[in-house]
């Protein structure tokens, strides 16, 4: 759950390219005095004030401010919440009355009601009062966007405060998206919040993940999406309580929905595989609208992924599968290789829609790596394959599968995911796979992170890859495509070339590898010298251009002053006297104040 919220938080911030800027003294005095520049900001604390007032009473009265991220991981929570809640709860109380603010997160802070664990009488009414506040701001500013409370514990208390709140909110036009991430949100409760989303026409996205929705939240989704005005997009139910009955209801809803695009259905274990059997007949539907569908960490066998492979065979809108089962080791994987057989038969379909396939932590073995590569035989659709934590198959597997994938003419891949795979003799199977990158030039992304059995020896192939630097035409032609293989530290050398290959203009990374390794310090720059004369203004232009569009100093200036120096010959007249002539009759045609310009010298 930690790492979902982490990686939730880090999906919200990067929606800001320059992100929040974060509360303190100088930012606070900015809101107080109403700077139009700060439009951003991020709490991680409470305790700054100015003149008595804390940072919720000048967010209030701020006009400018469009985003708010409240950051509670970092502040001090005893054991009763006592001082903390206090602090909150004053800050919601001036939040309460902004009307500007249109995306609000709050991550980790305590915002639950009825806490059985909390005693203090003193500290439930601050949590009341705070969660009342909250809502009162959701309800009563008409310009918010996205609310997302994740990770806070809210509980069926707090929930139904908010519901009922979004239930009377007037202006139902301007929410777009919803997160009320890992909350202990009950079932009973999720269905009050559910169905008081009605009238929102404009939310895309509602993420109830890491709750306890059952069958009565499932129903109400069920009659929340299907209602005609609605236009939901993103639905995430992940690791809820979600059963064989809830998801028969939910099959029903997706059959003859036209506008959902994302559905996450991950880490349902209560939903067996009949159940699986059945959701995926709504994929068989020609009006079936998903195109992202996160399946990963359930309970499905070869006679339900049979199921899906079959509903998929006709399917033209899907087109990312997340199988992900890493982070179920203890329930082995369920899928044998006759059911990845049938599944991958969907992949023959021409018509497929398939981009990515996130096939992390399924217990693959030689004879389902045999079954993946012979898929790519004759499709070209797939540009991204997650192989990852699959470290059953064994190195002629690999070989075998490399050379499948990568050297098919149908191939289209530009990502291939390889973490945790290779235990032993890694650095054969790294040449194995620089081989079969031979001659491709589609292959963008190559993860090999969390495989520390690679050694220099087998980053050595991918240097070789990216720069052979035995002639100018073998780094001209070597890759120029691949520039990212994993999180790992890389070998210096590789990770120059790594950086160098992130350029979008290859022929101006192939120049930049040639000035940097072939002409190093100056070396065999002779291979200038026998150039026409017509040619070498050419020759100078290419090695003085910027490799860089910021116009960083390209490696062709030493190259260049070698070039220069050494053939200063082509700049020295070849009869001085005629030169010298010819100077003074142009001079003496020019009047006396011109002479010794540079137009007219």
């Amino acid at each position: 759950v930690e790492r979902d919220c982490d990686r939730d938080e880090e999906e919200y911030l990067s929606e800001d390219l320059n992100g929040p800027v974060m509360l303190n003294e100088d930012t606070l005095l900015q809101i107080k005095s109403l700077d139009p520049k700060v439009t951003s900001i991020a709490v991680d604390r409470f305790d700054h004030c100015i003149d008595g007032k804390d940072a919720g009473h000048f967010i209030g009265e701020n006009p400018y401010l469009k985003k708010l991220v409240v950051e509670g991981e970092s502040m001090e929570w005893d054991e009763q919440f006592t001082m903390t809640s206090y602090m909150l709860g004053r800050f919601c109380k001036g939040l309460a009355q902004n009307r500007s603010v249109e995306d609000l997160s709050i991550s980790l802070c305590e915002l639950s009601v009825g806490d059985a664990s909390v005693t203090h009488p003193q500290v439930k009414k601050l949590q009341l009062f705070t969660i009342v506040r909250l809502a009162q701001f959701c309800q009563q500013n008409t310009n918010l966007r996205s609310l997302k409370i994740d990770c806070c514990d809210l509980g069926d208390m707090s929930t139904r405060v908010l519901a009922m709140v979004l239930a009377r909110k007037s202006n139902k036009s301007s929410l777009q998206r919803i997160n009320l991430f890992a909350n202990e949100i009950g079932d009973a409760a999720a269905k009050e919040l559910i169905q008081s989303l009605a009238g929102y026409v404009n939310l895309e996205d509602l993420s109830l993940g890491n709750n306890l929705v059952g069958t009565r939240g499932c129903i109400a989704v069920g009659n929340l999406i299907s209602s005609t005005t609605m236009n939901l997009k993103q639905l995430n139910l992940r690791n809820n309580k979600i059963d064989d009955e809830g998801i028969a209801i939910l099959t029903r809803t997706f059959a003859d929905n036209v506008t959902l695009k994302e559905v996450d259905l991950g880490f349902n274990s209560d939903i067996t595989p009949s159940g699986w059997k059945l959701f995926f007949k709504c994929l068989q539907n020609p009006s079936s609208s998903i195109e992202q569908l996160h399946i990963g960490s359930n309970k499905i066998t070869d006679e339900a992924v049979a199921a899906l492979g079959n509903a998929l065979a006709n399917n033209t809108t899907l087109k990312v599968l997340d199988f992900n089962m890493d982070h179920i080791h203890e329930q082995p994987t369920c899928i044998t290789a006759a059911g990845w057989q049938a599944f991958f038969a969907c992949l023959h379909n021409s018509k497929s829609a398939l981009q990515d396939i996130i096939l992390r932590g399924c217990s693959i073995n030689e004879e389902g790596l045999d079954i993946v590569a012979n898929a790519f035989n004759t499709n070209s659709t797939l540009t991204m394959l997650d192989l990852s934590d699959n470290p059953q198959g064994h190195a002629a597997a690999w070989r075998r599968f490399f050379t499948a994938c990568l050297l098919s003419p149908n191939s289209s891949l530009e990502g291939l995911f390889l973490c945790e795979n290779f235990t032993e003799d890694a650095d054969e199977m790294v040449a194995d796979l620089v081989r079969a990158l031979a001659h491709d030039k589609r292959l963008e992304t190559i993860d090999l992170s969390e495989n520390p059995s690679i050694s220099k020896t087998g980053w050595s192939h991918f240097s070789r890859l990216l720069c052979d630097k035995s002639s100018i035409t073998s780094i001209y032609e070597s890759n120029h495509v691949i520039n990212y293989l994993g999180s790992q530290t890389l070998p210096p050398d590789l990770d120059i070339l790594i950086h160098l290959n992130e350029h979008e203009n290859k022929r101006a990374v192939a120049r930049e590898k040639i000035l940097r390794y072939h002409f190093r310090h100056g070396s065999n720059i002779q291979e200038f010298h026998d150039m026409k004369l017509e040619v070498m203004p050419h020759a100078v232009s290419w090695l003085s251009r910027d490799f860089y569009s910021t116009g960083r100093e390209s490696s062709g200036l030493t190259p260049l002053y070698e070039l220069l120096r050494t053939l200063s010959s082509l700049f020295e007249p070849k009869n001085t006297a005629m030169t010298r002539t010819k100077r003074e009759r142009v001079v003496i045609g020019c009047p006396r104040s011109t002479k010794l310009k540079s137009g007219c010298a």
